[in-house]
């Protein structure tokens, strides 16, 4: 019987593996493989720490007579090991954990795919995958309801703006009505009538169209930007040309003044004479804005 089968017989009677024994010893699988198949001996220190081990003598371990050849055929026929302890300690070993690189056995495996971990890195890796979703379902959560408010706010916003332009469009519309009620006073007749109810709703879409964007703000708009391009003046550099040219400037002032008075009274005009016909849809759209929450982004 050699050292490494008699090495093999005190292993395989205490239960462990080559792996087990190297961790142990602080001593590689490998080496240990060696001194089995005796390619190698372990050193003395080594062949003490074995015999304190296995709880035996160092002499006992070195004693080649002692009829461990038995021994081992007896554990071999009760095994039924076909294929060396080398191979089937490679068979138990699935791989290397990605995480922390430890070797990863049937023992401790945590998962095979998509890839090799052990145990505890595969816990962990689930704790942090459901803490990741729970992180993106809240954030989720949070922005929904951010959303909701944002959204709310608009509503409550678009709706006092109604509420302001009607109000405002009411009171003038009011007035308006007064003052012609007032004018029948002297004198009754039905045109004065039908004028009194077609301007006092005249008045209240005019007002009303207003405080919204539509075609009634986009023509007095337009109109009120309009301007007068004055020719250049040509004036000697002394007293009586600098007071004329003073003078004429403040005439083309004047001039551009009372043009941007007439053009913008021609585009209130306009829209005033327009703002029936685009009351009724400025309304539907703006209820529908507010019902349905379509608002332009601020």
């Amino acid at each position: 019987m050699t050292l490494g089968q008699k090495l093999a017989a005190y292993r395989k009677l205490s239960g462990i593996t080559q792996q087990q024994l190297g961790e142990r010893l602080n001593i590689s699988a490998q080496a240990i493989s060696k001194w089995e198949k005796d390619m190698s001996e372990p050193a003395l220190a080594t062949l003490r720490s074995l015999a304190e081990f296995y709880n035996v003598s160092v002499d006992e371990l070195l004693d080649l007579e002692s009829g461990f050849s038995d021994f081992v055929t007896n554990v071999n026929e009760e095994k039924g090991e076909e294929k060396s302890e080398e191979q089937k300690e490679n068979e138990e070993i699935v791989g290397f954990c990605k995480i922390c690189g430890i070797t990863v056995k049937r023992e401790n495996l945590g998962a095979k795919s998509p890839m090799v971990l052990c145990n505890t890195c595969h816990e962990m890796e689930e704790t942090r995958k459901k803490l990741i979703e729970e992180t993106t379902r809240r954030k989720r959560e949070i922005e929904q309801l951010q959303a909701e408010n944002e959204l709310k706010r608009k509503r409550k916003k678009a709706r006092i703006h109604r509420a302001l332009g009607m109000a405002v469009a009411s009171i003038a519309a009011t007035l308006f009505l007064i003052l012609m009620i007032v004018n029948m006073a002297s004198s009754f007749g039905f045109g004065k009538l039908f004028f009194t109810f077609v301007g006092t709703y005249a008045v209240f879409a005019f007002v009303d169209c207003l405080f919204y964007e539509c075609f009634v703000t986009d023509v007095i708009g337009d109109w009120f930007c309009k301007t007068i391009q004055f020719p250049g003046l040509i004036f000697t550099f002394d007293i009586d040309g600098i007071l004329w040219l003073i003078g004429m400037k403040i005439l083309f002032w004047f001039l551009g003044a009372l043009f941007a008075v007439v053009v913008g009274a021609i585009g209130i005009i306009i829209g005033f004479v327009c703002a029936p016909f685009v009351f009724p849809y400025v309304t539907v759209r703006e209820h529908r804005k507010i019902i349905n929450g379509a608002f332009d982004s601020e």
